[in-house]
C-alpha cells in the first residue's frame, strides 16, 4: 500500500518576512510553515550573529560547579573527568578539560571501557580515591548513580554531575548537578546534549578571564558532539552548531584535520550530514570495540605525527565496526525471515550470542527506520548479565517504556529516541512481555507508515544549484529541525542503475525526464520497491549539493515516489467543471458530424486530428490548439493518453467537447518509433540550430511527449546525438570532443569511462525498456478509448 503524502496547503507568507530572508520565495515560506513568521527571528535563525543565546547561568547548579572546580584549581587539588565513551562523551570530556586546563587546574581523565557500559562505575571512585583526585567531574554521564555518587562523597570526593540524560526518582547526592534536562521545556538550553552543558560550564568558568578567547576554538568539538548525539537542532543548540560548523571547516586541531583527511571529507564544505554519517561513526568506532580514550586524545593533541597515527587506529577500528556491524545485521535479518513474527508486534526485540555490544544501537537504529517501529536488540554475555540496546521512531519515547520495565533490569538510562540496559537473562521473558504490552497502546499497526508531509512541491525547471543553495540556509538539519522534504511530479522514469560501478550496493540513482526532456538525477539509498521504466512517477526528495574531487555536485536524495496517475482524479473536477461533453464516439458519419460542428460554430470551432495521412481541412495537432479559443473542441482522433487530453482541453477551454468517433491512427513499434524521431532530429539538426521542440515533434506523429523522450535518450544512449538542457529547452548536437553534456559538468555524478555512469548497452536497454512502457501504455489507452466512460477517459490509462 503506497504511502500517503500530506501536500502542505497554501500560506500567507508575509511581505517582510519575505524581505528579511530575501533569496528564494521558498525559504520563506518553509520558515512560516515551520511557525517562524516575526521577520527579527527569522534573521536570526539564519544568522547566528544575529542570535542572542541564553547565558550558561541558566542552567541549575553552573555557580555552584564553578566555584568548586575554581577553589581546586586554586588550591592546586586533582580534579578528574569521568566521561563517556560515545562521541558526545568524548567531546564533552576534551572541553571541560581543555577549560580547566586554561584555569590552571591539575586535571586528568577517564572514560569507561565498552564492556563496563555507561555510566559512573565504583571503578571510577576507586582508582580516584587511589590517586589522591579531589574532584571528580562527570561529563555526559553520572545522573543516573545515586549509590555510586553516594560512596564516592561518603569517601571524602567532590563530585560534580554533568549531563543532560533523563532525571531519575532519586538524584545523585552530588555537591552540584549540571543537568539540561532540569529546566523547563520551552528554555533554549533543554535541549543541550553532554558536549553542550559541558561546554556551557566552559564558558563559566573562563569568561572574563584572559583565556575567554579559547571558547571559539572548541565550537569544533561541540559541532561535532552534538550532532553525532542527534541533539535536537533548535535554540542555543542550532545556534551553537552554526557556529561550531564554521569553526570546524577552519580546525586547526591535527587530529581533527587528520579524521576528516581520512574520511576523505572537503573540509572547507563540511557539513552536519558529514559528521552524522562520516566523522562521528568514526568517534564511536573507538568507544564501541576499543578504548575511547583514543579519540579524545585524537581530538586533544597538538602533535601532527600523533595526530595522524591515531586518525589510521580510529579509521581501522571503523573498518571493524562495519564488518561486526555487518555480522549482527546478518544474524538479525536471518532471524526475523525465519520468525517474521517478530517483525510484527508493537516494537522489534531481537535476542542473539555473543554479539558485539558497541553495534547494537547502530543495528536497532537501522531496524527503526525500515520498520517504522522501535528495535531492540539484546546480546547475550558468557557468565555476564545480557546487555541490550534500544532505537525508536518519533513520537514513541523508548526510555519512558524501558524504564516502566526496570523491577527486571538491573540498569536502565537513555533518553526517548534511544536507550540501553542490562537484565540477568532469566528477566527477559517478563521484561519484553512488560515492554511489548506497554508499546502496543502506542505504536500504529505494522505495515501502516506514517504520512510523508512534503513541505513544497516545486516547479520541475526550479530544482537546480540555485534552489539548493537556498534550502542549505536553513541548516544545520536534524531532529527538531527536519531536512525539508521537497516535491516534483510527473517525470517519466528512464533509467536505474547501482550508484557504484565497482561493487553490487543497495543504493540507485534513479533518471527521470519531465514532459520537456529536461533530466532530474536522484540518489535512492537502500532502494525499495522500484517503479518500472517509462512509468510517470511524483518523486519525494531532499535537495543539497556534495563536493567531489573538488567539485560541487547538485544532490537530490530520494525520499519516496508514487505513481503520477494517483493525484488524477482530483484534477478531473477542475477539468470537467462547467464544462458539456458530448459523446458521439459511437456515431457513423464521422463527415456528417464534422460538418454539421462546423456549421454551428464556425471559426470557434477547434478540430483536433494528429496521426492521419489525409487530415481533414481546418484540423489541427494539440500544438497549434492552444494558440487561439475556441467555443467547441472536437476531438477526431484518440489521444495517445489522458495527459494529452487534459493539456489540449486546458489550453483551448472550450464550453464544450465533442468526442467524434475516433478515426484508425498507425500504432509504430519500438524501432518504427525511434527511426521516426530520429528523423525529425535530423531535421532540427539541419534546420533549426539543434533546438528540439518535443510537444512539435510528439503531435506530428501522435505520441505522448513523454516517448518522444524517451526515444531521444536512446539516441544519446547509442552515441548517435548529445542533448543538453538550456534555459528549459532541449538542444541536440552531433557527438564530438566539444559535444556538451545532457547534465551541466557541475552535476554530473562521478562516472565510468562511457560518461554514462556505466554501461552504454545497459542505458540503451533501459531507454528502450522504458519507450515500450510509454507506447504499451498510448496503445491500452486507444484501445479503450472508444467505450471508456467519459470520466475514465480523463484518468489513468488502463
Amino acid at each position: 500500500m503506497p504511502r500517503e503524502w500530506v501536500l502542505p496547503v497554501e500560506i500567507d507568507v508575509l511581505a517582510a518576512l519575505r524581505e528579511a530572508v530575501s533569496g528564494h520565495a521558498l525559504v520563506a515560506t518553509l520558515l512560516a510553515r515551520r511557525g517562524i513568521v516575526d521577520p527579527q527571528r527569522a534573521r536570526a535563525h539564519l544568522d547566528p550573529t544575529l542570535y542572542a543565546p541564553a547565558s550558561p547561568y541558566d542552567l541549575p547548579g553552573v555557580e555552584l560547579a564553578v566555584s568548586r572546580l575554581c577553589q581546586a584549581a586554586s588550591g592546586r587539588r586533582r580534579v578528574r573527568i569521568w566521561g563517556d565513551f560515545d562521541a558526545d562523551g568524548q567531546t564533552a570530556t576534551a572541553v571541560l578539560f581543555e577549560a580547566l586546563q586554561a584555569t590552571g587546574a591539575m586535571v586528568d581523565y577517564q572514560l569507561p571501557h565498552r564492556d563496563e557500559g555507561h555510566g559512573l562505575h565504583l571503578r571510577a571512585i576507586e582508582e580516584a580515591l587511589r590517586d589522591g583526585v579531589s574532584v571528580l567531574v562527570t561529563c555526559d554521564t553520572g545522573i543516573g548513580d545515586a549509590d555510586v555518587v553516594a560512596k564516592g562523597v561518603g569517601a571524602g570526593l567532590t563530585v560534580i554531575v554533568t549531563d543532560h540524560h533523563d532525571l531519575p526518582k532519586l538524584l545523585p547526592p552530588a555537591h552540584a548537578i549540571v543537568d539540561s534536562i532540569m529546566l523547563p521545556a520551552a528554555h533554549p538550553l533543554r535541549e543541550l546534549s553532554g558536549v553542550g552543558v559541558a561546554y556551557m560550564l566552559a564558558c563559566a568558568l573562563l569568561e572574563g578571564s584572559a583565556n575567554r578567547q579559547l571558547l571559539e576554538g572548541m565550537l569544533d568539538l561541540v559541532a561535532l558532539g552534538l550532532v553525532a548525539d542527534v541533539a535536537r537542532q533548535v535554540d542555543d543548540v542550532r545556534y551553537l552548531t552554526q557556529r561550531g560548523l564554521a569553526v570546524l571547516r577552519a580546525t586547526c586541531r591535527p587530529g581533527v584535520r587528520a579524521l576528516i583527511g581520512a574520511a576523505g571529507l572537503d573540509i572547507a564544505h563540511l557539513t552536519e550530514l558529514d559528521i552524522s554519517y562520516q566523522l562521528g561513526p568514526r568517534l564511536n568506532a573507538a568507544g564501541r570495540l576499543a578504548k575511547s580514550e583514543l579519540a579524545v586524545r585524537l581530538l586533544l593533541t597538538r602533535d601532527e605525527a600523533e595526530a595522524q597515527s591515531l586518525a589510521e587506529a580510529l579509521e581501522e577500528l571503523n573498518r571493524d565496526r562495519q564488518r561486526h556491524t555487518r555480522t549482527v545485521m546478518d544474524e538479525v535479518s536471518n532471524t526475523l525471515r525465519a520468525y517474521p513474527e517478530l517483525a510484527r508486534q508493537s516494537a522489534i526485540v531481537v535476542e542473539g550470542q555473543s554479539w558485539e555490544a558497541g553495534v547494537l544501537g547502530l543495528v536497532a537504529s537501522d531496524l527503526a527506520r525500515s520498520y517504522g517501529r522501535p528495535a531492540i536488540l539484546i546480546a547475550h554475555r558468557e557468565g555476564a548479565p545480557s546487555v541490550g540496546s534500544a532505537r525508536s521512531v518519533e513520537g514513541i519515547d523508548i526510555h519512558e517504556a524501558i524504564a516502566a520495565q526496570r523491577a527486571h533490569l538491573i540498569r536502565e538510562g537513555g533518553h526517548p529516541m534511544a536507550a540501553g540496559f542490562s537484565v540477568e537473562r532469566r528477566e527477559l521473558p517478563a521484561f519484553r512481555r512488560g515492554l511489548l504490552e506497554w508499546l502496543a497502546q502506542r505504536v500504529p499497526p505494522r505495515g501502516v507508515l506514517p504520512p510523508l508531509p512534503v513541505d513544497a512541491e516545486v516547479p520541475w525547471g526550479d530544482i537546480g544549484f540555485g534552489l539548493a543553495r537556498q534550502v542549505a540556509r536553513l541548516a544545520p538539519f536534524g531532529a527538531g529541525n527536519p531536512r525539508p522534504v521537497l516535491a516534483a511530479m510527473s517525470g517519466t522514469v528512464v533509467r536505474m542503475e547501482d550508484v557504484s560501478h565497482a561493487a553490487e550496493t543497495p543504493h540507485v540513482r534513479l533518471h527521470l525526464d519531465d514532459e520537456q526532456g529536461r533530466p532530474l538525477r536522484l540518489v535512492w539509498f537502500n532502494a525499495g520497491e522500484a517503479p518500472a521504466l517509462g512509468e510517470v512517477i511524483d518523486v519525494a526528495f531532499h535537495i543539497g549539493t556534495s563536493y567531489w574531487r573538488n567539485r560541487e555536485q547538485l544532490q537530490l536524495e530520494l525520499v519516496d515516489w508514487r505513481p503520477a496517475e494517483m493525484r488524477l482524479a482530483g484534477r478531473l473536477v477542475a477539468i470537467t467543471a462547467g464544462r458539456e461533453v458530448v459523446d458521439w464516439r459511437a456515431q457513423g458519419d464521422v463527415g456528417a458530424l464534422v460538418a454539421n460542428l462546423r456549421s454551428t460554430y464556425g471559426p470557434r470551432l477547434a478540430l483536433w486530428a494528429e496521426g492521419l495521412a489525409n487530415p481533414p481541412e481546418g484540423a489541427s495537432m494539440r500544438c497549434e490548439l492552444g494558440t487561439r479559443g475556441a467555443l467547441a473542441l472536437a476531438i477526431l482522433t484518440s489521444p495517445p493518453g489522458p495527459e494529452e487530453l487534459r493539456s489540449v482541453v486546458d489550453a483551448v477551454q472550450p464550453q464544450v467537447v465533442y468526442l467524434l468517433p475516433p478515426q484508425s491512427i498507425p500504432q509504430p513499434s519500438a524501432e518504427q518509433f525511434v527511426e521516426r524521431v530520429a528523423g525529425m532530429l535530423r531535421v532540427a539538426l539541419a534546420r533549426h540550430g539543434g533546438l528540439v521542440d518535443v510537444p512539435r515533434m510528439a503531435a506530428r506523429i501522435a505520441a505522448r511527449t513523454r516517448a518522444v523522450v524517451a526515444a531521444l535518450r536512446g539516441l544519446e544512449a547509442a552515441g548517435k546525438v548529445v542533448l543538453s538542457c538550456e534555459a528549459g529547452t532541449l538542444r541536440a548536437s552531433l557527438p564530438g570532443p566539444a559535444a556538451p553534456q545532457s547534465v551541466p559538468a557541475e552535476e554530473q555524478p562521478p562516472q565510468g569511462e562511457d560518461g554514462l555512469g556505466g554501461s552504454r548497452q545497459q542505458a540503451q536497454e533501459q531507454a528502450r525498456s522504458a519507450l515500450t512502457y510509454l507506447l504499451r501504455e498510448t496503445r491500452a489507452y486507444r484501445l479503450a478509448y472508444a467505450t471508456l466512460a467519459v470520466e475514465a477517459l480523463f484518468g489513468s490509462a488502463p
